[in-house]
């Protein structure tokens, strides 16, 4: 976000587009300056034609974590709700869990906790399967998204079925697809990779600027007027001729600042300021910040960005210690139950699908979905009544 002085007040521009392809675009590794680790090998002319990289930027997404801790909230609620425990009903897959390895952490529910979680932070989660010297799989390892790049490849019936590439410390292994479990949150922009958070990367760099802002503001009495939010398009420098007739390119800031000083009136007056730009989707926002509330009007503007973090999270506002002054209805028990039954719940059945997939690849112990339990949230909430009644229904 640049913040410019136009018609004597201060402008926070901040322009979607801009944002999106400098700040969050995908950079291209060079995997030429790494040395190949391990018996696998690719060609060089293989790497470039079939190496898919990112539509945006792992690292930048997964950072949006640290920026606002209303999104960081939001995840780990997600992920805490999705993963209250890893228990199994096969015998073969409990003894298979308890013997397996799970290197930097202690079991699978803290390296499926670590999977989670980038997975809902940029739309990808790995995890490694760590086998013995006779190809047996005893483990399970977390791969970052940052280390990662896609290998694509297809199977005799044209089916998608990539290998992966782990970079690190200048080094780079491949790894079958058959040892990588990758959950991907679906895009149009990819078939090799996931995307997530992207919707509300805006929201949380105007939360941040607003945040220096206020700070600013309580040091020395320094505030931004407005902020100009420019979506789906970018303005349009204009061409103009000079006193002497020659051809000039004024760029946009310059345009807008003499158009607002030229729309100058009285208190009781109205103007109409047109601004031309060069997609006819772009749509112009002017939120004044300091016109009429003694705060500026950023606790209104704060309340709606943070409201489209829960919205895109769809977690409830009291989770992440959020009030709602004036809601009528609603209550913790029935945002839970709405939270577990439309979030929660559809994501412990899409892992336990995952995994049950891949178990009866390796071991075929014909293991289904609801043969992993993670937990059921709403159980937290039942009265014993409630318990004693479920107890004897089964029974």
């Amino acid at each position: 976000m640049r913040v410019q002085k136009i018609g004597g007040y201060k402008i926070g521009i901040v322009d979607t587009v801009e944002l999106l392809s400098k700040k969050y675009s995908g950079s291209h590794v060079n995997l030429d300056s790494c040395k190949w680790i391990g018996k696998h090998r690719i060609s060089k002319s293989a790497e470039k034609k079939s190496v898919v990289s990112a539509p945006y930027s792992m690292s930048s997404l997964l950072q949006l974590i640290h920026k606002d801790e209303y999104h960081s909230g939001c995840i780990e609620a997600k992920v805490n709700a999705c993963l209250m425990q890893v228990e199994v009903k096969n015998s073969s897959l409990k003894k298979w869990l308890l013997e397996a390895e799970y290197p930097g952490n202690d079991d699978i529910t803290l390296s499926l906790n670590e999977f989670l979680k980038y997975f809902l932070a940029c739309g990808n989660g790995f995890l490694l399967k760590m086998r013995n010297t006779s190809g047996q799989w005893v483990g399970l390892e977390r791969l970052l998204p940052t280390e990662i790049q896609i290998v694509e490849n297809y199977d005799e019936f044209g089916f998608f079925r990539p290998d992966f590439i782990q970079v690190k410390n200048g080094n780079k292994k491949l790894f079958s697809g058959e040892d990588v479990i990758h959950l991907k949150n679906p895009t149009y922009r990819s078939n090799a990779w996931g995307l997530a958070c992207l919707p509300i990367a805006i929201n949380m760099e105007i939360l941040e600027q607003i945040k220096t802002f206020d700070y600013n503001n309580f040091v020395n009495g320094l505030l931004v007027d407005y902020f100009m939010i420019v979506e789906g398009g970018s303005l349009k420098d204009d061409v103009v001729e000079d006193a002497e007739g020659n051809e000039i390119l004024k760029d946009a800031f310059t345009v807008i600042e003499e158009t607002l000083q030229a729309a100058k009136g009285n208190n009781k007056s109205h103007t109409t300021v047109l601004i031309e730009t060069e997609n006819k989707d772009a749509k112009i926002r002017l939120e004044p910040l300091r016109q009429q509330e003694k705060d500026g009007g950023f606790t209104t503007l704060k309340k709606d960005l943070r409201e489209g973090i829960f919205a895109y999270h769809r977690v409830p506002a009291r989770i992440v210690s959020q009030l709602i002054p004036g809601q009528l209805g609603g209550d913790n028990k029935s945002d839970m139950l709405i939270f577990y039954q439309f979030v929660i719940k559809p994501m412990q059945h899409r892992l336990g699908q995952i995994f049950a997939h891949e178990f009866n690849k390796e071991f075929n112990w014909n293991l289904i979905a609801s043969d992993f339990d993670f937990g059921d949230l709403t159980t937290v909430f039942e009265s014993d009544d409630e318990k004693l009644f479920k107890t004897n229904r089964v029974n």
